[in-house]
């Protein structure tokens, strides 16, 4: 664990911690609760994000209506962080608001589709489908800070165990996002099935046809999906570990205890940067997909071409501990906003297949190195009354206020750079490469100066 005594300028991983014992390991029982609580978190995500730009399109959305509903779809962490970090820190057991959280979010998700037929029947009531977005994520992204909060409560040692608990979310991410592929696209799937194995043509015309009349498929199939993933949670909720708020020794608003830790400079930095860099990501999403498809993939098939990029962070979480231990939280979250440039000017290079494949696989090195380990910093600097207030100040600052301005911003570049054009990805993809090389000057600065101090 992250010594969170350390002083501010340093660090969080002194030296004396390699004399000290080796953490115990968690049992079985709590790792596989944990991991299945990540591997359904991550589910309800991978059923959904990388579908969405797609979907809305198809249901008459422009790009600066798609950079507007995204936008919307993290204003609910304006105000749900500081409720629900004062709920968790203070008032009820983590486990609990993560259940009710999960059920009317399910409810949520099954809305949505809703709303988006009234808008692309009509062209109208496009303030309904951003109210119904926006509570789905009033109440399902304050969840995954709080997810990170009960994981790091209950592993022994955060820094070398996380990695390997965290990891079956991605594990969740890819299989659900190859199931939407799969049951959107099942068509295709049968008939590939159906060529490459003779023998079994009949039963997969049988089968085939059956689908077709109990469950023909829709769109819409990824909202229903995820919806299911969530009330799954919701249920699973009830074998987690208990996890009732900590005894207060911070004052009784949690939330605005965390705000003092601004005054760490380290902390300050690592938090800036990352809303620089949540103001540049939105470019990657909403242009991948469609890039996809320009490129020739059908869009059905999309999510599961985009899990390339979730299968690469198996090794990043495995890496994470050591790098942690090796080189500091610094140089760490350096490699992360440098991978992130790198992915970036790939897609600007060329629309070639293997350019684009190898920016999706850099995901593993630009979420973990970069969000995670930022996740693990705050844990070991917060007190253990403020742990959840503080993973969702970290959420606040770039979902709640980054993103959605990154959103607005990318919609109206992309409109602006479409110019009646059909590919204006490419100079986006180039913009956002060099505003992260900005980014990354600073941070490569400061790391450098602390790795000088250290070595003296």
């Amino acid at each position: 664990m992250i010594d969170p005594s350390a002083p501010p300028s340093s660090d969080p991983l002194p030296a004396e911690a390699a004399a000290a014992p080796p953490p115990r390991r968690p049992s079985l029982g709590l790792r596989v609760r944990l991991s299945v609580l990540w591997m359904l978190q991550w589910g309800i995500t991978g059923a959904l994000l990388t579908y969405l730009p797609l979907y809305f399109e198809s249901r008459g959305l422009s790009r600066g209506q798609l950079g507007s509903l995204f936008a919307v779809a993290a204003v609910g962490l304006w105000v749900a962080p500081i409720v629900v970090g004062q709920l968790c820190d203070r008032l009820i057991g983590a486990e609990k608001y993560l259940a009710v959280a999960h059920f009317f979010g399910g409810v949520t998700l099954l809305a949505v589709p809703f709303a988006a037929d009234i808008f692309s029947v009509t062209g109208e009531g496009f303030w309904f489908l951003i109210a119904t977005v926006g509570l789905f994520s009033a109440l399902y992204f304050p969840t995954l800070p709080v997810v990170s909060a009960v994981t790091f409560r209950h592993l022994p040692d955060p820094d070398s165990q996380f990695g390997r608990v965290r990891l079956w979310g991605t594990v969740g991410w890819v299989l659900s996002g190859l199931f939407v592929s799969v049951w959107l696209g099942q068509r295709e799937a049968m008939q590939w099935l159906s060529r490459n194995s003779p023998a079994l043509r009949d039963s997969l015309e049988h089968a085939d046809s059956l689908l077709r009349r109990l469950a023909p498929v829709d769109e819409a199939d990824c909202f229903r999906i995820a919806a299911v993933l969530s009330f799954a949670l919701s249920s699973f909720c009830a074998w987690l570990p208990r996890s009732p708020p900590p005894t207060p020794t911070s004052g009784r608003f949690a939330p605005l205890q965390t705000l003092g830790l601004l005054k760490d400079k380290q902390f300050s930095l690592l938090i800036a940067a990352s809303f620089a860099l949540s103001l540049i990501i939105p470019v990657y999403t909403l242009e991948v997909p469609a890039l996809l498809v320009r490129d020739g993939y059908d869009p059905d098939w999309v999510p599961a071409v985009m899990t390339v990029g979730q299968l690469s962070e198996f090794p990043a979480l495995l890496l994470l501990g050591l790098c942690l231990k090796r080189l500091g939280v610094t140089a760490t979250f350096t490699i992360g906003v440098a991978a992130w440039a790198l992915r970036f000017l790939l897609l600007a290079v060329t629309d070639a297949t293997g350019p684009v494949l190898a920016g999706l696989a850099l995901h593993g090195v630009c979420h973990v190195f970069l969000i995670v380990a930022v996740q693990l910093y705050v844990d070991s600097r917060c007190p253990k009354d403020l742990r959840a207030s503080g993973q969702n100040l970290f959420a606040v600052v770039t979902v709640g206020v980054g993103m959605p301005l990154g959103f607005l911003l990318s919609g109206t570049l992309s409109e602006w750079a479409s110019g009646g054009a059909e590919a204006p990805s490419r100079l986006l993809f180039l913009a956002a490469a060099i505003a992260v090389s900005v980014v990354l000057v600073p941070v490569w600065m400061v790391g450098r100066r602390r790795g000088r101090v250290e070595a003296t």
